[in-house]
This record gives C-alpha cells, sequence and structure tokens, in this order.
C-alpha cells in the first residue's frame, strides 16, 4: 500500500477482545492509534485467520481488513490448524495439567489458554498451573489439580509452568521479559516506625531521578564489572541499544518496595531482622527480551519451536541468558539508585534474587528424564528462598520451598497474586471511584506511601486489582510446597515519576 492512501482496519485488542475501526497511513501510525484508543503499548499485529504478523508496513492491507493488535505476545489461533495435530482429549498421552489450589479464583479464559498451550504445542510433555480450577469441575484431561495465582495473558496465561521434551525450546512460553523476576535486598537502613511519618514522607520526597537513563560510560563499565547478586553474575554485552534502558525500572506491575519485616516466623537466617529495612526488586530485561521474543518466537504452530542442536536454538539460548544476567544487573543497578536516593551508600546486601520468565532443562527427581522447564510468571523452588509479593496495598512473604514436595509443582512456586481484574477494567472501576486521584498515594489498608505519576497506572495497580496474596500463600502452605519464613509490610512503593522513556 502506497504511503500516502489512507486506510480503514478493524482492530482487536488481545486478550480483552475491545474492538475499534480506525483510518491508518502507515504501520507505526496504526500502532500508535492502537496504543492511544486502547489505552496500552501497542506492539504487534497479526491477520486473525492466519496468524500471521504483520511486521513493517501495510502491505497486504484493504479497506475493512481485520487485525488483531497485542502488548507483545504473539497471537495464537483460537482452534489450532489441523496440521497442528491437537491432542484428543480420550488420549491416554494427553498432556497433563495440574493446577494447585483451593482458594484463589481464576477466570476461565486462562484455564482455557492453559489448556490450549497443551493441544497446540506439539512437544509439551506436562503443564502445571498456578490457579484454582476444582475437581469436581469439567476436566477435559486426566489430571487436573490446583496452584494460585494463574492469569490471562495475551496467547498464553502468566502464572504457569511448561514442561517440554528436552529437543524443544518454546519462545512464546516464556514470554517478552525475558529473566523477569525479583531481588530481595537488606538495607543498612533502620526500622521505620508507623508513627513515623515525617521520615517517610521525606524518603518519598527524596526519590528523583529514578526514571532517567544514566550515561552510556557509566552503564558499560557496570555491565562489564564483577557482580555478586547473590552469586557471580554474567558481563553483558555493551553494544545493545538497550542497554540505555538499565537501572530503570519499567512500567506495568514493575517496582521497588520499601520493606520492614513484620513478622519472622523462622529465626535461623541471620540476614532476616525486624530492626533493618528491605528493598523489593520486581523489574525484568526491558526491551531486550522483546527483541528476543520478536527475533526468535515468529512462524507457525509447526515452527516456533527451536530444536536442540540447530543454530537457532544455540542462538537464542544464548541470548536468553544474556538477557537474563542483564535483568539480573538491572535489578542490582535499580536497588543501588534507589538506595542511594536515601542515603545508604551500602547499596544493600542480596539475599535472594530470583527469575520468574526464563527456560531451564531440568532433571526429573521421578524418573531421571530431562525437559525443559518453561516459566512464564513462576518463581523457582530450586533456588533457595523465594520471595512472593502481594500488591502495593498488601504484605509480601519470604517462603522456603519443601523440597520433598518441588517435582508435584514442577520445581516452581506462585510469583506473586495474580490479577484478579483487567487493566482496562481496573482503570474504568477505579478512576470512577477515586476522583480525587491522591486519595491512591497512601494505601488504604497499611498506610504505606506510593510514588506513581501515571494516573492510569494508579488505577491498573491498585491493589483490588489483584488476588489475595493471604489465600494464594495459604494455598501453597497447604499443599505442602512451602514453610513460611517471614511477612513484610510496605512502606514505600516506587512506580514512576515520569512517563516510561518506552
Amino acid at each position: 500500500m502506497a504511503s500516502n492512501t489512507k486506510v480503514r482496519v478493524t482492530v482487536t485488542l488481545q486478550p480483552s477482545g475491545k474492538s475499534s475501526v480506525l483510518i491508518v497511513q502507515t504501520f507505526d501510525d496504526l500502532l500508535r492509534q492502537c496504543s492511544s484508543k486502547f489505552r496500552v503499548k501497542a506492539r504487534r499485529i497479526f491477520f486473525p485467520t492466519t496468524a500471521e504478523e504483520l511486521l513493517t508496513d501495510l502491505t497486504g492491507v484493504s479497506n475493512d481488513t481485520k487485525l488483531i493488535v497485542t502488548c507483545g505476545d504473539t497471537y495464537t489461533l483460537g482452534n489450532p490448524p489441523t496440521s497442528a495435530k491437537p491432542r484428543s482429549t480420550s488420549d491416554p498421552s494427553s498432556v497433563p495439567i495440574q493446577i494447585i489450589a483451593n482458594r484463589t479464583l481464576v477466570e476461565e479464559t486462562a484455564v482455557d489458554q492453559l489448556k490450549n498451550v497443551a493441544k497446540i504445542y506439539a512437544h509439551v510433555k506436562h503443564i502445571w498451573g498456578m490457579t484454582n480450577y476444582f475437581s469436581n469441575q469439567c476436566n477435559p484431561f486426566d489430571n487436573c489439580i490446583g496452584m494460585p495465582d494463574l492469569h490471562q495473558g495475551q496467547s498464553t496465561p502468566i502464572g504457569c509452568v511448561v514442561a517440554t521434551e528436552p529437543c524443544v525450546v518454546y519462545p512464546e512460553l516464556i514470554g517478552s521479559d525475558i529473566g523477569c523476576g525479583m531481588s530481595f535486598v537488606r538495607t543498612s537502613l533502620r526500622l521505620v516506625y508507623e508513627d513515623d511519618e515525617r521520615r517517610l514522607t521525606k524518603w518519598t520526597k527524596q526519590l528523583q531521578g529514578l526514571d532517567e537513563y544514566l550515561p552510556k560510560e557509566s552503564l558499560d563499565h557496570f555491565l562489564q564489572s564483577e557482580l555478586e547478586w547473590p552469586t557471580p553474575v554474567a558481563k553483558v554485552n555493551t553494544e545493545h541499544s538497550e542497554n540505555e534502558q538499565l537501572g530503570t525500572i519499567g512500567a506495568g506491575n514493575h517496582f521497588v518496595e520499601l520493606q520492614r519485616i513484620e513478622e519472622l516466623y523462622d529465626e535461623k537466617h541471620e540476614q532476616l531482622s525486624k530492626d533493618f529495612l528491605y528493598l523489593l526488586v520486581h523489574s525484568g530485561s526491558r526491551s531486550l527480551g522483546e527483541k528476543y521474543l520478536r527475533e526468535f518466537g515468529k512462524g507457525t504452530v509447526e515452527t516456533r519451536g527451536l530444536e536442540k542442536g540447530t543454530d537457532a536454538y544455540e542462538t537464542y539460548m544464548n541470548k536468553h541468558d544474556e538477557a537474563c544476567a542483564w535483568a539480573k544487573r538491572n535489578r542490582a543497578l535499580i536497588a543501588q539508585r534507589f538506595l542511594a536516593c536515601l542515603g545508604d551508600s551500602i547499596s544493600g546486601q542480596c539475599l535472594v534474587d530470583i527469575w520468574h520468565n526464563n527456560v531451564v532443562l531440568k532433571e526429573l527427581s521421578s524418573d531421571k528424564s530431562q525437559v525443559h522447564l518453561h516459566r512464564k510468571g513462576a518463581a523457582p523452588s530450586d533456588k533457595g528462598l523465594v520471595v512472593i509479593p502481594g500488591s502495593r496495598g498488601t504484605h509480601s512473604y519470604l517462603v522456603e520451598p519443601i523440597e520433598a514436595n518441588q517435582e508435584s509443582s514442577g520445581y516452581s512456586l506462585a510469583h506473586g497474586a495474580g490479577r484478579a481484574m483487567s487493566r482496562s477494567k481496573a482503570r474504568q472501576y477505579f478512576s470512577e471511584k477515586y476522583p480525587d486521584i491522591d486519595r491512591l498515594k497512601i494505601t488504604e489498608s497499611l498506610d504505606s506511601h506510593v510514588v506513581c505519576d501515571d494516573k492510569q497506572l494508579l488505577f491498573e495497580e491498585h491493589p483490588q486489582a489483584y488476588k489475595t496474596i493471604d489465600a494464594v500463600i495459604d494455598d501453597l502452605v497447604e499443599a505442602k510446597l512451602i514453610r513460611v519464613v517471614a511477612k513484610m509490610r510496605p512502606l514505600i512503593t516506587y512506580k514512576t515519576r515520569l512517563i516510561h522513556h518506552e
């Protein structure tokens, strides 16, 4: 289509299903209008009948063409093509889906997405979801139990672990934010009591400049420096254009939170103390991971897997590992910048750093077979202590996985509370409920401070837009997957001072 020709298209946002008719002239114009209309960051466009991606121009697009827009994930056809050979529900080789919980509710659409993964990815062996799906419900699979924070994603759900045969890796089952995870850091800052409002207000005002990009020379040095976080972190290539984002939090549900330990249930961990404050950093590889998904997550159902031993597999795994290292360094630099604002020159001691978007080759203890474990919004249970946060207005928990039961949950745990309300619904509901936006700068339940200058993000990330973290923890305890070590209370939650550069 010529660049000076306008065309009328109908776009549908996935997974919300919201549609709109737009008049567009270029591919970039289409993305901009979708972002404005749906109030999201539109990143990818697909033809709904073939799932083929529209990449750089509007070739093949004519008046009244229907298109699918997503925020980064690949669009998957609702019904897999016949060549994908979906597994029959009566076939004894059907992929078992386990969902490990009894208290936490979930949208049926998230469960449907989980079932769809089993149908269309040929080398999937087992799926562990993280939500509530009762055994007395209609179940087309042989094994469906439960776990707590599954919720709907673009094409695959968030809060699941998918085991595939060791011969293949599926980038889509990891997602765009490769290496996203959490760091739990002990600071040198002393406990702030609830009545020390003046000190918290002062600290909140001191948190400035965290959204600004740092000089390239400083970033290059940090990417190539030695780093223990809490174990040695690989060095990262200094030539990525995305490196300018290093040390910044990102949008969505990413945050930095200053916390105090409210309850300490296990005294054996000497680095845990009620006398000091702790920092929880949630961020990932920013647009670096997204670039790798766009590069390797293309193709049809039959071709999107990367076979072990091929150049594509080796290249992707190298870039995956680098994105994971980048994300870990990103969390370390974010923590340093945050604590420097508060006058903590020591920069903190990292006690826990975990990825919850990645893939690992794992040997199962039951039969010694190997699988690729794809985690998309799932914390590892075989790497020591794990932090499971709630929302900005609820507690977070430090837990110890129970080693004997790790395989029963795919060597994984819930990575948070999980969304109970879509972003669009949260924006609509809470904008009407809170016409005075400043009321959301102090959480209602815990009186903690919130730093967020993006009012839409304040609505989207409202505590009531998330599931109940206490129910998630109770489900994991009852399933004998964890022991609770500590309960943390938020003091300051930092989201953004500025609209992000993305």
